[in-house]
């Protein structure tokens, strides 16, 4: 009896073990699916570089020297290089006196519309502005040419 039961449990996991691993999902066959694939050669296009043109921001605009400003000699060229732009003057001072203290010769000028610049250098030529705003493009990111109108 021991024996009968145990062929019968035996059988009983061999049946139940190959029911239940089966997929439940149908075979297709896919006409071409047997072909090899060729070999093909990678095709490699040519890396194109774009240069992009740094934004160039050159303003004309009416100004004075602020109140208490001396130095007319910078005034009195055309291209101006512009570090800062202020509502408030007093901001704009403090500015100025950080870059003299470093051995500038910043100066403040008020626009019709009542804003403060500070300029670090003036020059007769765009160029020479161009290239003083190369110089201190690290520090100053977003400074930029002030034409005299």
């Amino acid at each position: 009896m021991k024996k009968v039961l145990g062929l019968m449990l035996l059988a009983a996991v061999v049946l139940a073990g190959s029911t239940s691993c089966k997929s439940k999902q149908k075979v297709v066959n896919i006409s071409g699916s047997d072909i090899e694939a060729a070999e093909t050669k990678p095709v490699t296009q040519p890396v194109v570089v774009e240069e992009i043109e740094s934004k160039e921001t050159t303003r004309g605009e009416k100004f004075n020297l602020a109140d208490g400003e001396t130095n007319s000699a910078a005034f009195n060229k055309k291209f101006h290089v512009v570090v800062g732009s202020f509502g408030v003057q007093n901001n704009a001072k403090n500015l100025q006196r950080t870059l003299n203290s470093e051995g500038n010769s910043a100066i403040v000028v008020v626009n019709e519309q009542g804003m403060f610049r500070v300029l670090i250098a003036s020059y007769d030529e765009y160029a020479q502005a161009r290239n003083r705003i190369s110089q201190i493009s690290n520090r100053f990111p977003d400074a930029w040419v002030l034409i005299q109108k």
